[in-house]
């Protein structure tokens, strides 16, 4: 089958791979009908994180063509979204609500394990990792909806529900990309009452507005600080912190995509001045950048 591969920094092309057949009685081969690429994806195409040559991706959707003996609760023919990684939702992880620690688990596009931007997918673990969506003839624009449920929509509806975003509440969403944007949306579905999204792109600030949000901060540092607590005239129970490029930061950043000069993860500090002391929440969702030789912080921070 073609698949996308990483070569090494800057240089990712189309290659032959082999094409993916059962290997246990836990797994299903999926034929990918639409992928796309994740922010954490440029890290390492841009040298930042490491990452093994080999296959990549962990965002797709698509139709199960062959299942495992032992795979239930899904079927050939049936149109799938897989989560970015794969889980057997059984460990002591899994039950914790931690399925990205499970013991059996893995991520997709790793190198090794088939990526979703190729052709076709070994599933491991099918039964409990993909999700079967009811009914057939779906729109394109349907299709791209679904989509996003395999890893930002997740992502943006998880620190939104860390947050203990609730009906009536104030929510500061800081950043403006595809898992700030999904914030906003998740934060309208869970019944904010005011959403002040961070931002400092027009086209951003446009979506933002049309997800749900009632005012839009531009500022950076204290500024973007002190603005927020005047439209609320109170510290937020709910703080989303969605951006690495942090518009709370009062350092410029070092790169471009807002990661400091030493690689070292960006201050959160001034997120927490807008927080209510005590019983104020603030996530920290996604794949943090991390630089050679750091370890990987948790992939949900929260702060009481």
């Amino acid at each position: 089958m073609r698949a996308a591969v990483f070569n090494g920094p800057v240089s990712v092309g189309v290659a032959d791979r082999p094409d993916p057949v059962i290997q246990e009685p836990t797994d299903a081969i999926v034929r990918v009908v639409l992928a796309c690429v994740c922010g954490s994806d440029l890290w390492y195409w841009r040298g930042e994180s490491p990452h093994p040559v080999g296959s990549i991706g962990h965002e797709f959707v698509g139709v199960v063509e062959e299942v495992g003996a032992q795979v239930a609760g899904v079927a050939v023919g049936d149109f799938v979204i897989a989560p970015f990684i794969f889980s057997d939702m059984s460990c002591p992880h899994c039950l914790n609500g931690s399925t990205l620690s499970c013991v059996r688990g893995g991520n997709f596009g790793n190198g090794q394990i088939d990526g979703g931007q190729g052709e076709a997918v070994r599933v491991p673990l099918a039964g409990s990792t993909l999700v079967p969506v009811p009914g057939s003839g779906h729109s394109d624009q349907t299709l791209k909806s679904l989509l996003t449920l395999s890893d930002v929509m997740a992502t943006g509806h998880h620190a939104a529900v860390s947050a203990g975003v609730k009906q009536g509440d104030a929510v500061a969403v800081v950043g403006d990309g595809a898992v700030g944007l999904c914030a906003v949306l998740a934060a309208k579905r869970l019944g904010a009452a005011r959403i002040i999204a961070l931002s400092r792109h027009p086209g951003r600030q446009k979506l933002a507005l049309e997800f749900g949000a009632t005012d839009i901060v531009d500022q950076r540092g204290d500024p973007a600080t002190q603005a927020v607590l005047e439209l609320t005239g109170d510290l937020l129970p709910a703080v989303v912190a969605a951006q690495r490029d942090d518009p709370l930061r009062t350092e410029p950043p070092g790169r471009q995509d807002g990661a400091q000069a030493d690689g070292a993860v960006p201050d959160h500090r001034h997120r927490v001045a807008l927080l209510h002391p005590g019983n104020g929440r603030r996530v920290v969702p996604g794949r943090h950048h991390v630089g050679q030789g750091q370890q990987r912080p948790q992939r949900l921070i929260g702060v009481p």
